[in-house]
């Protein structure tokens, strides 16, 4: 009888909530960027533009990511999840539904690169795990990679659902429809069930010894986190906004290559908990070495794979990129957990955030050029394999320059 009430009161824990709310803004999150892939061809075919112009959307859409992200980790912390996250359902229906009324290129600029950019950050994995981290301090890596897998599961949703409302119906229509969706997963939610960061003992012995508001730029193993953050986001990047493209140049249909690279999300539910739970036994820095690895090797099978034709290179792509995809912001939050207070993460993961802005801005932009330069894409994948491995040596570094301890932080208040 005791363990039956241990077990309810296990289930009311508010941090649950927390959990559910997390993985609804990180579908949304999840379906808005996969989606851009098949965005991609649609408004290049539509505009007829170049890969480069067309790229640009989703370029200064990170730009604006990194330019926002830390002011949006400061305003997390100082009025809470529950408004910040309700203005910033509203964000993204503003910018999608503006976005579909588009009849040039530059009108996407603004509406979809910053309207919509500025929304997808602020429901991006820094603000689901600063929120979600300090209700769960124990098992941080395993429950952070669960409410995680919502990323994957709104890629396996949206991906192949935009490619369907695009062949179907138009872009436009297609970004109506998405929009209100996303709107749906997160102002109503967020507005009724979403509960306050709880104030642990540390944070309130931080508070209180605080004298100056905290400088993430003066802590060095943050900008180690910065840079492994956004070498993997740049290398991400290239392969994802491109990979349906190269998927059709490669002989494959459009819907065959949504449906792969849905099934790369839908694998990614699964891989996500659990190089979360591993991360948590074995240590941050050797999955997140693990992981990487195995998506360079699937980087590998593609660029030296000449027969397309043949499934098994396909298959291992899948496979491998579904069980390692995310996991470098899954692994490089919960490592921040670790280390820095709980009253902090708003800002610290805001700041890392940039790498992840500065990737989304330079990676289809960067993948784009060296297409069009080359014209495929042997050149963007194998610069992309060089950027992964030097997000390896970056989470490594995090130890071996900074040896973190608390009078660290506390000396930047």
């Amino acid at each position: 009888m005791t363990t039956f009430k241990n077990r309810i009161k296990l289930l009311k824990y508010p941090g649950w909530t927390v959990f559910g709310l997390a993985f609804c803004n990180l579908v949304v999150e999840g379906g808005a960027k996969n989606a851009e892939s098949v965005f991609y061809l649609a408004l290049k075919n539509g505009f007829k533009a170049g890969a480069t112009v067309t790229s640009l959307i989703f370029s200064i859409g990170g730009l604006m990511g990194a330019i926002a992200s830390p002011l949006l980790g400061k305003y997390l912390d100082k009025y809470g999840p529950k408004k910040f996250f309700a203005v910033a359902g509203i964000v993204i229906l503003l910018g999608w539904q503006l976005s579909s009324f588009s009849t040039h290129m530059w009108q996407l600029y603004i509406f979809y690169s910053f309207i919509a950019a500025i929304g997808h950050t602020s429901v991006s994995s820094f603000t689901a795990m600063a929120t979600l981290s300090p209700w769960f301090p124990n098992t941080r890596g395993t429950v952070l990679g669960l409410a995680d897998s919502g990323n994957p599961f709104g890629q396996a949703i949206f991906t192949p659902l935009a490619q369907i409302l695009v062949l179907s119906m138009s872009w436009k229509w297609a970004f109506r429809i998405m929009g209100l969706a996303f709107f749906i997963l997160v102002f109503p939610t967020n507005l009724i069930f979403q509960k306050p960061i709880p104030k642990s003992t540390e944070s309130l012995i931080v508070n209180r010894e605080r004298e100056k508001p905290f400088k993430p730029y003066f802590v060095k193993s943050v900008w180690c986190m910065v840079g492994a953050r956004g070498f993997l986001s740049i290398s991400n990047q290239m392969i994802r906004l491109h990979i349906l493209a190269f998927f059709v140049l490669s002989g494959y249909g459009q819907m065959q290559a949504a449906t792969a690279i849905g099934l790369i999300g839908m694998l990614s539910v699964v891989g996500r908990p659990t190089i979360g739970f591993l991360s948590d036994k074995y240590g941050r820095e050797p999955m997140f070495t693990m992981g990487i690895s195995l998506q360079i090797i699937s980087i590998c099978i593609l660029i030296f794979t000449n027969d397309m034709n043949n499934i098994i290179p396909i298959m291992m792509f899948v496979l491998f990129s579904g069980l390692t995809d995310g996991i470098g912001g899954l692994i490089l939050s919960a490592k921040a957990g670790d280390i820095y207070p709980a009253v902090q993460l708003g800002r610290i993961l805001g700041f890392v955030e940039i790498g992840r802005g500065i990737g989304i801005a330079v990676g289809p932009i960067l993948g784009g050029i060296l297409f069009d330069l080359k014209g495929d894409y042997l050149l963007a994948f194998s610069v992309a394999i060089v950027l992964s491995g030097l997000s390896i040596i970056s989470i490594w570094l995090i130890s071996v320059v900074d040896k973190y301890n608390h009078r660290e932080v506390q000396s930047t208040f």
